[in-house]
């Protein structure tokens, strides 16, 4: 199994196979003090599952992690387990949305954070961004989309 894509986003959802994003792409946090609380933010997720590990439990986790490489609160463990389409050829792959809400995450300081997904021990991907001071660009927290 292979991780497509993984991005940060201000929501998520996966309505009848399809992965629906609002406002992903961006990379920063922007916190007018800390400690802070972020009302909300989605991962989204898009795994790729080959036609062989089909109707298997495939082991996934995902944890946030700071710039010191610490968590920081959010592990999530699950298994992916996908059967095959009707009409699926052998060998095609098996494309997998997965989207995760993460109500009011608490941030105590500014820096990197990662989400690492994993299989197993293998590490698929990870979704970065970073959580910054507003205070130290002038006039940002009246213009800023993400201030806290």
């Amino acid at each position: 199994m292979d991780l497509t894509a993984a991005l940060v986003a201000d929501a998520a959802t996966v309505e009848r196979g399809k992965l629906y994003i609002h406002g992903a792409g961006w990379d920063t946090l922007w916190a007018a003090s800390f400690p802070i609380t972020h009302p909300t933010m989605a991962l989204a997720l898009l795994f790729r599952v080959e036609y062989s590990e089909a109707l298997t439990d495939i082991p996934i986790a995902i944890e946030l992690l700071d710039d010191d490489d610490q968590p920081v609160g959010v592990k999530i463990e699950g298994k992916i387990n996908v059967g095959h389409a009707p009409g699926t050829k052998p060998g095609a792959p098996i494309f997998v949305p997965q989207a995760i809400t993460l109500p009011m995450l608490q941030f105590s300081k500014e820096g990197s954070y990662t989400f690492r997904i994993s299989m197993g021990a293998e590490v698929l991907g990870t979704a970065v961004f970073r959580v910054t001071s507003a205070t130290s660009v002038p006039g940002l927290l009246a213009r800023s989309t993400h201030p806290q």
